[in-house]
């Protein structure tokens, strides 16, 4: 189906502008594979992860959150640890409508990985 990445692992949206990030988990699917290098991805990844901490928080709700939505990444997952719960923004015409909010006893599903299937409870276990 594709290939899972974490960190350190950088995407490189655009060279010229110097538009890169360094997600927590990023997946690429095999169709989209020629975007994988040895040393970073060079493209749009398929679904992008964040995982906050107070130092990164605000970059990843708002700074990331904007650039992946102007290059156009389909799926962007924030998890936050603390609250235990996980946004799911999903593209629509170029935009990310208002996230998906799962908390702790939900199932977490996506189209861009069939036949995934993740209990929350197992992720925020204590």
């Amino acid at each position: 189906m594709g290939e899972i990445f974490q960190t350190p692992y950088d995407v490189i949206f655009s060279h010229s502008l110097l538009q890169y990030v360094e997600p927590d988990l990023v997946y690429v699917s095999s169709e989209r594979s020629a975007i994988v290098m040895e040393q970073n991805i060079q493209g749009v990844p398929d679904l992008v992860v964040e995982i906050l901490s107070p130092p990164t928080s605000l970059r990843d709700r708002q700074e990331k959150h904007s650039l992946y939505e102007r290059f156009g990444v389909p799926e962007y997952w924030i998890v936050d640890p603390e609250m235990e719960t996980v946004q799911v923004f999903r593209l629509v015409d170029g935009h990310y409508p208002v996230g998906l909010e799962l908390c702790k006893t939900d199932i977490l599903e996506s189209p861009r990985l069939p036949g995934l299937s993740i209990r929350l409870s197992a992720v925020f276990s204590s």
